[in-house]
């Protein structure tokens, strides 16, 4: 078997992550602890529901402990990571235009690059945290639908099959189309500051045929994850109308899941366009 290694854009994404390992390691252990709070919240509320409804309000301790625990994590890491992606940027966008001026490249050429560095630290602030959203939401909504019901818990495997055969083949086309899209935009200072006014059309209309194609291709893959998201639904409403017993706070909880597990499938697509673009962008910096 050939293991095929890292393209050069994610070795440099792996650089600049290295090279801040600490600052970066802090704010994404922030980023998960604030998506386990995410992930306890049906579970609290479904207790404080029950509790609630048989006349035991220190029930909701739980969910008030929980909350006030998340808003301190997310002030802090909210002031933090800020700090922490603009100094990455400061840092990345010297190098670039360290490097390119050492290759006597062109100024359309540099400001180029130094735009896409933009979009790489910003992959590295939000793009991550968002795919950690993601894999926490996913993972830890089916684990619990598997807690509360077994039954439940399979469905919403069942469900994933469709809703990853979908993202795989958006991946794929994603990474065509993000190619031909990211020509366009390193060529845009040059286009829009010499080229006739008809060129300049041309340039801009092009744009927008990449785009369009991309929208169309993530707007099957989330249709698609759709369909598998609403068959779930009505399979699990179904299934806990039938189940004896069962509580109303255990009701909220395991639809909470259900759409916890939905919304993580229904980014998927855009998170997978997002990363195979920054994929590009990093070859291209990396490339010089």
């Amino acid at each position: 078997m050939v293991i095929k290694s890292p393209s050069p854009g994610w070795r440099l994404l792996a650089g600049v992550g290295g090279s801040n390992r600490a600052r970066l390691a802090l704010t994404y252990v922030l980023v998960l602890v604030e998506n386990l709070a995410d992930l306890l919240y049906p579970f609290t509320i479904g207790l404080a529901i029950d509790g609630l409804l048989a006349g035991k309000p220190e029930r909701m301790a739980p969910l008030i402990a929980l909350w006030l625990a998340h808003l301190v994590v997310g002030l802090g890491r909210h002031l933090y990571d800020t700090r922490v992606f603009t100094a990455i940027y400061a840092e990345m966008a010297t190098d670039v235009v360290r490097g390119l001026r050492a290759g006597e490249a062109s100024d359309n050429v540099i400001v180029g690059r130094i735009s896409l560095s933009r979009e790489l630290t910003d992959f590295l602030q939000h793009e991550i945290p968002a795919v950690a959203q993601v894999l926490v939401k996913s993972i830890g909504a089916v684990v619990m639908l598997f807690a509360y019901d077994v039954t439940v818990g399979a469905m919403a495997l069942a469900a994933l099959v469709p809703m990853l055969a979908a993202s795989g083949w958006f991946t794929r086309r994603a990474g065509r189309l993000n190619a031909g899209l990211n020509d366009r935009y390193e060529n845009e200072v040059r286009i829009v500051a010499r080229s006739p006014l008809a060129a300049v059309r041309r340039h801009f209309l092009r744009l927008r045929w990449w785009q369009v194609r991309i929208s169309d291709s993530e707007a099957t893959a989330w249709g698609i994850i759709e369909l598998a998201a609403i068959g779930l639904t009505v399979a699990v409403l179904l299934r806990l109308t039938a189940m004896p017993g069962v509580t109303a706070g255990t009701i909220y909880a395991v639809l909470a899941y259900v759409f916890s597990f939905y919304e993580a499938a229904s980014e998927l697509p855009e998170r997978l366009q997002n990363a195979v673009r920054v994929g590009d962008i990093g070859d291209r910096l990396a490339g010089g």
